[in-house]
């Protein structure tokens, strides 16, 4: 919190020193920068038009120098210094004779600031006058800028930078920089700059130096957009040995071509290795640490050009191949090599290597049926010299193999999705796809155009009498000779109509349960069916039994409690999920249990673990103990399984303020079913 209202005040002094500008984008002002080093603060500043250059050279700037902050804190009240007595200005003409004799930088802006006078007026002079006098100011406006952004030491000789020597290490400061301004119709607004000796970075390292190494020379060429920011130029070195490094040149290199890159070519000789470095130059005349260091090698090449003149197949299908080659070349070679490639972009492999360099022909043994051809020269040493591709039709009336792995499905929308195993064919042009309705009949074909991909959506509908649909691909290669038919594939229609309601047609008691029977539908892609059962007093259904057997016909129902009434239906299910309506409802009491099998009691307590239930019963010949919960208003669930010995089971799993309802359900070996029920209240 204490930062931030440190920040906001510092904002409003800086408001307030500086001022608000209200004028528009197109004001006449000084634009300010700032450098920190370890115990100065430098300042460079620029006008943005050619007439406040001349006015702010006539005239001078004033620097003021507010210091705002000291150690953590802000000053109450900022204490103002004047860093310039008098107005800084252009050193005189005379002046700068010693300096333009080492700088060529400092020469052109004495060259602008000393030439004819600039001053654009009416008074006698005519219009043609006016505008050459214009443009002459704006080109020696321009030039000066750029010398002064290449040399501090002019722009300081030029009045256009200044050192502050005496800023101290915790202290940040606000500079300003004020035009002189005898004439109140001539305004030229005031630069700042807010900075501090703590602001200090070390600079970093020039970015991506590469060289591109040629016959006798060498390109090198290094990033210089990624650190425009903290460089204007750059020092380019190179050494023979790898430890003596000299400049290429005493002018600094720019980025004259507004590229993200500076390219320089340097002559070397060929065989030895050259070393190359780079370090930026900043506009206030400071160098940067010094790049990684690239090495490489000049080498010679080939000054002729091998050309195919032609290709010719013979009847036992092999190609005869014919170049040429300026015999004087034969000494620096090794050999020539012949490649194909598939198109006349390559990549061009070999098909006769080791060819010797007096030779201008070779037999290519096994063309394919499409061929771009090139002869490579290789040298002894340099670069190898590779002809224009040739390209080579053979005569082709082979089919390609017929495609395998067809597969596929049908989804509910009626989208069909087929795939295959592409063909590795290289003259391979596509596919093409055929459709049948029926088994058996002529597959039509569906697409006229080549397939390019082993993948193919096709749509059809679901909702007429045929279950199936045939599929079948075809290949092609790039001479359209066209492979048989792929082995059919059957897909299955998705089945959208419900099935039948199957019909329960037989049902009785048992003293092992309740068992039913029924007449299912005749549907061809049915998958089972869903036993449904409900208590008479509950008319809750639920789902009992699940059957994946479409011919199944029976069931036993060994669940049901002995003396209970039922109501039960059932429901045919298809392949696809969709199911038929509810068969007609049967009811149904089941068989009594056999005297003296009966629970005594079964009773639920509420306790500190939760919810504790006990019972009691003479049951003999018992084959499991099941125990059911339903928790709130949802149905009762499997909950427990205990042992034959067990009366008493605690549920740590229930939770408070929510009702509950147990059964238990014994079963005896004889199959036969004896429940009892408790619950408790929240």
């Amino acid at each position: 919190m204490r930062q931030r209202r440190t920040i906001k005040l510092l904002l409003v002094l800086l408001l307030t020193i500086i001022g608000v500008n209200t004028y528009a984008q197109d004001t006449i002002s000084v634009s300010v920068k700032a450098n920190v080093s370890k115990d100065k603060i430098q300042l460079r500043w620029a006008t943005n038009s050619p007439s406040a250059w001349y006015y702010t050279n006539k005239h001078g700037v004033m620097i003021e120098r507010y210091t705002l902050m000291r150690g953590e804190g802000i000053l109450d009240t900022p204490e103002k210094v004047i860093l310039t007595p008098s107005p800084l200005k252009p050193h005189p003409l005379d002046d700068w004779q010693h300096i333009a004799q080492k700088d060529n930088y400092a020469a052109i802006i004495a060259q602008a600031l000393y030439g004819d006078d600039f001053e654009v007026s009416g008074g006698e002079k005519d219009i043609s006058q006016i505008i050459a006098l214009s443009q002459e100011q704006e080109q020696r406006y321009a030039m000066s800028l750029f010398a002064a952004e290449m040399s501090y030491e002019a722009a300081l000789f030029a009045g256009w930078g200044f050192e502050d020597k005496t800023a101290i290490q915790g202290e940040r400061y606000l500079y300003r920089v004020i035009p002189v301004s005898p004439d109140t119709k001539k305004t030229v607004e005031m630069g700042s700059a807010y900075v501090g000796l703590d602001d200090y970075r070390e600079l970093p390292r020039p970015l991506e130096l590469d060289a591109i190494w040629g016959n006798g020379s060498v390109m090198v060429t290094w990033n210089s957009r990624l650190l425009e920011q903290y460089y204007t130029a750059y020092h380019l070195e190179k050494s023979e040995d790898g430890k003596t490094y000299r400049r290429i040149s005493n002018t600094p290199l720019t980025n004259m071509m507004d590229g993200d890159r500076i390219f320089y070519t340097d002559s070397i000789t060929n065989g030895k290795t050259y070393y190359y470095r780079v370090l930026g130059l900043t506009s206030f005349g400071e160098e940067g640490p010094l790049s990684d260091t690239i090495q490489g090698k000049g080498t010679s090449k080939l000054i002729y050009n091998p050309s195919i003149l032609k290709a010719i197949p013979d009847e036992n299908g092999k190609v005869h191949v014919t170049w040429d080659f300026n015999e004087q070349g034969n000494s620096h070679l090794t050999s020539f090599e012949l490649r194909r490639g598939n198109t006349d972009k390559g990549p061009f492999q070999p098909v006769v290597s080791g060819i010797s360099p007096e030779s201008r022909t070779a037999v290519y043994e096994k063309p394919m049926p499409e061929n771009y051809l090139v002869i490579a020269a290789i040298p002894k040493e340099g670069d190898e010299v590779v002809s224009f591709p040739y390209m080579l039709i053979m005569e082709d009336t082979i089919p390609p193999a017929i495609p395998v792995g067809l597969e596929g499905i049908v989804d509910t929308a009626g989208v069909v999705h087929l795939k295959w195993i592409a063909n590795t064919d290289a003259d391979i042009l596509g596919y093409r796809i055929f459709r049948g309705q029926t088994e058996g009949e002529e597959l039509i074909p569906l697409t006229d155009v080549a397939v390019i991909t082993n993948e193919y959506s096709d749509t059809i509908d679901i909702y007429n009498l045929n279950a199936k649909v045939y599929y079948a691909v075809t290949a092609l290669d790039k001479r359209y000779n066209q492979s048989e038919l792929s082995e059919i594939a059957v897909l299955e229609k998705p089945d959208m109509i419900k099935p039948s309601a199957p019909f329960i047609s037989k049902f009785e008691s048992r003293e092992r349960g309740v068992r039913l029977e029924w007449i299912p539908g005749r549907e061809e892609r049915l998958q089972g069916f869903y036993i449904y059962r409900a208590e008479k007093l509950d008319k809750e259904s639920v789902t009992i039994h699940d059957i994946r057997n479409p011919l199944a016909t029976t069931f036993l129902d060994s669940t049901v409690v002995g003396g209970t009434d039922y109501l039960y239906t059932i429901v045919s299910v298809n392949k696809t999920g969709i199911t038929s309506d509810l068969s007609p409802e049967i009811a149904i009491k089941s068989k009594e249990a056999a005297s003296g099998n009966k629970i005594d009691k079964f009773s639920a307590r509420r306790t500190n673990n939760g919810i504790s239930l006990k019972w009691q019963h003479k049951i003999t010949g018992i084959r499991s103990v099941s125990i059911y919960r339903k928790e709130g208003e949802s149905p009762y669930m499997l909950w427990k399984e205990a042992e034959s010995w067990e009366r008493e089971i605690t549920d740590t799993t229930a939770r408070r303020n929510t009702p509950y309802e147990y059964m238990l359900v014994i079963k005896t070996r004889t199959g036969i079913p004896i429940k009892a029920e408790t619950k408790i209240d929240k």
